[in-house]
C-alpha cells in the first residue's frame, strides 16, 4: 500500500526537477532504478511466486503481456 501511494506522489514531486536533468544522466538514473526493481523482483518476489499454483502464474504473465501490448499500442 505504501508503494502504491508513494509512487505517484514521487512522480509529481520530481517532475519539475527531471526536466532540467541532462538526457544522458537521466538515462543512467533510470537504468539504475530499473536494475533495483529487477533485483527486488528476482530476490524477493520470484521465490514467493514459485509457490503459487501454475494456473495463476500463467494468468498473471498473460495479464502483464497484455498490459505491455496495450501501453505500446496506445502511444
Amino acid at each position: 500500500m505504501a508503494a502504491a501511494v508513494s509512487t505517484p506522489l514521487g512522480t509529481l514531486t520530481s517532475y519539475p526537477f527531471v526536466q532540467h536533468v541532462d538526457i544522458s544522466v537521466l538515462g543512467s538514473l533510470l537504468s539504475l532504478s530499473a536494475g533495483a526493481l529487477i533485483y527486488v523482483g528476482a530476490t524477493h518476489l520470484l521465490p514467493a511466486a514459485e509457490r503459487e499454483p501454475r494456473r495463476y502464474s500463467l494468468l498473471a504473465l498473460a495479464a502483464g503481456i497484455a498490459t505491455a501490448i496495450g501501453i505500446t499500442l496506445s502511444q
